[in-house]
């Protein structure tokens, strides 16, 4: 007991330290820029003890963030904004338009920082979670929010929105249509109103159900999760792929164990400046946080995911299987192989038991050259097998895993 009221004295006596002091005259609320490990962000403003933070959103000069509170079974949620005015942070609060009995969550600030949109469940007129838009009258004030209108409204589950330079918004649907339970899709900003909407094809799509998708502001890549993609860490992960020059994207990859554990990272944000990568670590009903981290890890992705080698000096002209390097390796490898032609390609891992391990691709690929990045981190040490089949072309080669 004497240990729970000191607690509740320090609680009082910090809160009203920081209600006095507010916070300092800079972006992102001051607090100390990340470098390539993850830091869980404004830990005693913004991330709190006994409290669930996820789904954070900037303006573009990072001077003003919303971000979602939740219970441990998200069946409440609100919108808290906090935002520097006269050189100090305002403490957070629950926003006007949050500020009521539905569900509130998921918000995200347009690159111009002109519109947000956020996902609010059972609002009148909806019966299920839809996706909403306020739009900026001034620099403390927005519109009251509209729901989005068909092609993107469906009677379905709509959420976790994000658009990009031109307008284009991402999204997570449960409509049906595509490959697994949630699909992510998208619809063109035309003459002031959506294009139908098209889902993101069997290069991202899966039976594993895609979801909660960051599309850069330019369209170069897009972050999104999943929980059961094969070679995973755990609970849901963050993924990426990139844009080919020819419009189409890369195999999606693993985002790796700096980003990814055994608990649920989501809510993928890059901030508009795109200094930093901000996403949510649960560790499922005990603790939620935001984190960040240097977007840098962005860049190092780059060179590691699937790409297609389009150059006219290297034509592929037979189906191969290259020996994976490094080999042995801890935990990370990479294995190439070349498709002559547009076939369908499924390339495993199996044990020496011969007993599937990971599934790596299993997509409709197109004429190229490709290598993909195996992270085995939760696999053990030993022998293993990757076994490409493509089109009637089937070879295996062996690796070795040292930990």
């Amino acid at each position: 007991m004497k240990a729970f009221i000191y607690s509740i004295i320090c609680s009082v006596f910090l809160n009203a330290i920081f209600a006095q002091t507010l916070l300092s005259d800079s972006a992102y609320l001051g607090q100390t820029p990340p470098g390539n490990i993850p830091q869980i962000f404004a830990p005693g403003v913004i991330s709190l003890a006994n409290r669930f933070e996820t789904y954070p959103t900037f303006s573009p000069d990072g001077k003003e963030m919303f971000f979602s509170v939740v219970n441990a079974g998200w069946t409440t949620g609100k919108i808290f904004h906090t935002q520097e005015l006269n050189g100090s942070w305002t403490v957070p609060e629950v926003a006007d338009f949050s500020n009521n009995n539905y569900v509130n969550w998921e918000s995200f600030i347009s690159p111009d920082g002109n519109r947000q949109f956020f996902t609010s469940k059972n609002r009148p007129p909806s019966t299920s979670d839809d996706i909403w838009m306020i739009e900026r009258i001034s620099d403390t004030a927005w519109t009251t929010p509209v729901r989005l209108n068909s092609p993107v409204y469906s009677n379905s589950t709509d959420g976790s929105a994000c658009v990009t330079n031109n307008g284009t918004i991402y999204f997570t649907s449960l409509r049906g249509g595509g490959y697994g339970g949630s699909i992510i899709y998208r619809a063109k900003f035309i003459d002031s109103a959506y294009s139908q909407v098209e889902n993101l094809g069997n290069i991202i799509q899966t039976t594993s159900g895609e979801a909660e998708p960051f599309m850069a502001p330019d369209e170069s890549y897009l972050i999104f999760i999943s929980e059961y993609r094969a070679v995973g860490h755990g609970g849901y992960d963050l993924w990426i792929c990139f844009r080919n020059i020819d419009s189409s994207w890369t195999v999606p990859v693993n985002m790796g164990p700096s980003i990814n554990t055994a608990n649920d990272e989501y809510g993928p944000r890059v901030t508009t400046d795109g200094r930093y990568l901000f996403f949510t670590r649960e560790n499922r009903g005990i603790t939620m946080d935001i984190y960040w981290v240097s977007s840098g890890i962005i860049d190092s992705l780059r060179s590691s995911v699937i790409s297609v080698n389009q150059s006219n000096e290297q034509v592929v002209s037979e189906y191969k299987l290259f020996q994976n390097y490094p080999n042995p390796f801890n935990p990370n490898t990479s294995i190439s192989f070349d498709i002559p032609k547009q076939s369908h390609a499924v390339l495993n891992i199996y044990d020496a038991a011969g007993r599937e391990a990971a599934t790596l691709v299993n997509d409709l690929l197109r004429a190229g050259s490709y290598s993909v990045n195996l992270n085995a981190g939760n696999l053990s040490s030993g022998v293993y097998f990757y076994k490409l089949e493509a089109g009637n072309f089937i070879q295996t080669r062996k690796m070795i895993l040292v930990k």
